[in-house]
């Protein structure tokens, strides 16, 4: 079955074209021509197809001396096309530059632009093309694909070039297209945490890369919603993951292998198998955290960094007293402790041993616990109500507590529990 195609964007030069036989890039059909355009409407049946043309194009006759032919290649291509395609509307762009500087680039580009309307299924055809066009098609095709509610459905290059028993064979380029997809959602979640665009097209690939997917949006989903223990157990799984999916990655985009890398060398300092066993790996998990508060900051995460910087405390205290920190009673008690041991009438029933801590260190998690700009900023980052120089002095007072915390003599080694 073929693909309803409503508008077809072709580039004619000025070449003198000989007679080949084209080949449909997915199907058994071809067509003898010299025109590669007569081919796509052949193959696609679109409702309109765009010329563009250069005035040299539009009005000189290709060839030199007894090869000279008679008229244009648009006089020509438009004689076929109506005769053969009486119902398709052909519609010459005129007046394309000739030249190859910046500003006609762009002028290209609005005129392609001019072509389109939303909801448009397109195909770019570069055969014919000359100079800068690819790049402008290239470009075009990058960007309506995003801006626009507009199908590319191919970019396509008849290769006379390459052909073999006079058969000229049809590239789909738009596969290289999507690179740009990968590197765009690779970015996002390199930059930002956000893994989903990256996670969709992993889970859309043909081949094992579901669970790449799947531990991409796990990680992604954990930063966003502050679940360390999530991000670390899915970090683990990472290089599994990546060394299931590379063999198919390989064949859908090969360059991707380089910005996995980028991914295992981001992400990859976050990995912990087994986060919860606070009995084996609480202090593992502990600095982990302390990797991910130290990320949320370097991203200007501000918000997300001091949620989890103060949530680490408990965490902490739980690690000095060996008790579980996803229990709620534990970190209740703990809670109290960051409070100086009694809230109201309750008290901690840890107070006691709580005081046989260094008194400075308890001074320096009671403060960054009760720290009132610290939770001003957490709400008003909330509800968009920010004032600059008062986040300016939350952020230097809660990075001052942050490298207080990383200091060796302030961690959680140095609270007498190892």
């Amino acid at each position: 079955m073929r693909t309803a195609i409503t508008k077809i964007i072709s580039f004619l030069g000025f070449n003198s074209y000989q007679v080949t036989k084209y080949q449909h890039p997915t199907q058994s059909i071809s067509l003898t021509t010299k025109y590669y355009q007569e081919a796509l409407a052949e193959f696609y049946q679109p409702q309109k197809i765009y010329i563009f043309l250069t005035p040299t194009v539009e009005t000189k006759c290709p060839g030199r001396g007894d090869q000279k032919e008679d008229r244009s290649n648009w006089h020509q291509l438009e004689e076929i096309l109506a005769h053969k395609f009486p119902e398709l509307e052909i519609v010459p762009v005129k007046n394309i530059p000739e030249r190859n500087s910046p500003e006609d680039i762009w002028t290209i580009f609005n005129k392609v632009n001019e072509c389109l309307e939303d909801g448009d299924r397109v195909i770019f055809d570069i055969t014919h093309s000359f100079r800068s066009v690819p790049i402008v098609a290239l470009l075009a095709v990058s960007y309506f694909r995003v801006v626009r509610n507009i199908t590319i459905e191919g970019l396509l290059y008849g290769a006379f070039e390459a052909k073999e028993n006079g058969i000229t064979p049809t590239f789909d380029l738009l596969p290289v297209v999507r690179l740009f997809d990968w590197l765009t959602a690779t970015d996002q979640f390199l930059k930002t945490g956000n893994g989903e665009d990256l996670a969709k097209l992993l889970q859309e690939a043909q081949g094992h890369t579901q669970a790449l997917g799947d531990r991409i949006l796990e990680i992604s989903q954990g930063l966003q919603l502050l679940r360390p223990m999530d991000v670390m157990t899915a970090a683990a799984a990472l290089p599994e993951s990546i060394e299931q999916g590379k063999p198919d990655l390989a064949r859908v985009v090969p360059p991707f292998e380089l910005l996995l890398n980028r991914v295992v060398s981001e992400y990859g300092q976050f990995a912990l198998a087994e986060p919860k066993n606070y009995q084996v790996n609480g202090k593992a998990a502990l600095q982990k955290q302390l990797f991910e508060i130290e990320w949320y900051a370097k991203k200007g995460l501000y918000v997300q960094a001091i949620s989890l910087g103060r949530e680490w405390l408990p965490s902490l205290l739980c690690y000095h007293f060996e008790l579980d920190p996803m229990e709620k009673q534990a970190r209740e008690e703990m809670e109290i402790l960051c409070c100086g041991g009694k809230v109201g009438e309750r008290e901690s029933i840890y107070r006691s041993q709580y005081k046989e801590i260094e008194p400075s260190k308890r001074k320096m998690i009671n403060q960054l616990w009760n720290n009132p700009l610290v939770s001003w900023l957490i709400y008003a980052m909330m509800f968009f109500i920010l004032v600059s120089v008062k986040i300016r002095k939350v952020l230097k007072r809660s990075n001052k507590h942050y490298k207080n915390c990383r200091r060796p003599e302030n961690n959680c080694s140095g609270l007498g529990c190892i």
